[in-house]
């Protein structure tokens, strides 16, 4: 979810689990602080020597920049941290080797995140450099002109693959004029209706007290750290009041949607309505994405691509997002055979709902999950980010606990009946980019 754009760091990373079976659990530890008035969830590591904070804005991110102003949250994200009041951008970076800390900037669809990193003892001069950027950015006229042309020069180019086409088909499709739909071409125009003042304006409006979640991951002192987040928190403008757009639907019956262009390869996407992160299936459901579509071992990874030879891979999962939830398969094929693949796409989903996965399939896959899991805890980094995703979905404390505990424990008829419940083979939407 956090693009990484600036300023240098010496990176430390430290390994934290003690053994190397992914079904006993971790010793990953998280607690709730509460700090003027808002929960700051941590995890604290001593003796590793380096912490990770971040600073998220929910409903602050890219695809929920103002009309006409569509690219502000991307223009946003590659400007800040430039230059403030007190530094150019060369004395930034300077402060940046002196203390051996760093900043960086990243967007998501629905949130914008200040990701602080630096050794335990320098969290003092990392939050001076985090609060100088937060209040005091500045949006030079000649620095916003540059990274305009950069954003038009990676937007025109990205314009011209298949995935960029395939994208814009569903959004003209599906998304329409919510703001997830914004179109590569409404971007572009956009960006001349930006100033500094736009930039300010929107900071202000968005980063708030009411919206911003904290986390942080490391060598804690958690006495100084409370106190450097009460002096952002009193900084930060109190209500968040911006307008959130609907929620998206996504549903059948059957329809296909095909656009022309010249490539060798075919693009093909199934889209299905899918499921937010509290939907009583959601731990069945992750398990049944693997057995479908793990390389080598899912059931349309072998029907589709070892099997039949009509693809090079083959992917399926659920994009969860704040107003957009959708179950996607996407695939792509020569162009002759798309019609093939299609079918065969059609009937491996039929097979399944009818027959279900392999008991040997879904312990291998259960296994596979759990082990991806405890290594995506490997570093403070890691740990930080998915404290902040769990904040923002309303996770528990302990949700890295009870995650391992609902996996576990789930046998192979929860994990095919929930695919079941779920799965309707005649409300997929296909679209088809290619030849």
């Amino acid at each position: 979810m956090i693009k990484s754009i600036i300023l240098s760091f010496s990176c430390v990373v430290a390994f934290l689990f003690a053994d190397s079976n992914p079904l006993d659990g971790f010793n990953v530890v998280v607690k709730d602080l509460v700090v003027a008035g808002k929960t700051v969830r941590i995890s604290p590591f001593k003796g590793i020597g380096v912490v990770t904070v971040n600073l998220c804005f929910k409903n602050a991110g890219e695809k929920l920049s103002p009309k006409q102003k569509e690219c502000l949250v991307s223009l946003l994200r590659r400007a800040m941290g430039e230059s403030t009041k007190s530094k150019t951008r060369e004395q930034m970076q300077a402060y940046t080797r002196e203390h051996n800390v760093h900043v960086s900037f990243g967007s998501s669809d629905d949130n914008f995140t200040i990701t602080g990193k630096c050794p335990s003892d320098r969290l003092s001069e990392l939050f001076h450099l985090i609060k100088d950027v937060l209040f005091h950015s500045q949006f030079h006229d000649f620095d916003l002109i540059r990274f305009k042309n950069e954003m038009a020069a990676g937007t025109l180019q990205a314009m011209q693959s298949p995935d960029a086409q395939l994208d814009q088909l569903i959004k003209t499709i599906i998304l329409k004029n919510h703001p997830y739909g914004t179109l590569q071409k409404t971007y572009l125009a956009s960006l001349k209706n930006i100033s500094s003042d736009d930039l300010k304006s929107y900071m202000q409006k968005h980063f708030t007290q009411e919206n911003i979640i904290i986390s942080a991951c490391g060598d804690i002192n958690e006495a100084e750290l409370s106190a450097q987040i009460t002096n952002v928190l009193k900084n930060l403008p109190k209500a968040f009041n911006a307008a959130l757009p609907v929620n998206v639907q996504v549903g059948g019956p059957y329809q296909k949607h095909t656009q022309a262009f010249p490539v060798p390869q075919t693009l093909i996407h199934f889209l299905h309505a899918g499921i937010d992160a509290h939907h009583p299936d959601f731990f069945a459901l992750q398990i049944a994405m693997g057995c479908l579509s793990n390389p080598n071992i899912g059931v349309l990874w072998k029907k589709i691509r070892t099997e039949k030879g009509l693809t090079y891979g083959i992917g399926a999962g659920f994009a969860i997002q704040d107003h957009y939830n959708s179950f996607n398969i996407s695939t792509s094929t020569q162009s002759e055979n798309v019609e093939k693949t299609i079918i065969s796409i059609k009937e491996v989903i039929a097979d399944i709902c009818e027959t279900g996965f392999s008991a040997d399939l879904v312990e291998i896959v259960k296994k596979s999950f759990l082990g991806n899991y405890k290594r995506s805890f490997a570093s403070t980094s890691h740990i930080t980010t998915r404290l902040t995703n769990y904040q923002l979905s309303d996770r528990p404390v302990d949700f890295h606990k009870i995650l391992i505990q609902k996996i576990s424990a789930l046998t192979t008829e929860d994990v095919n009946e929930a695919f079941k419940r779920f799965l309707k083979p005649d409300q997929f939407i296909i679209f088809v980019v290619g030849q």
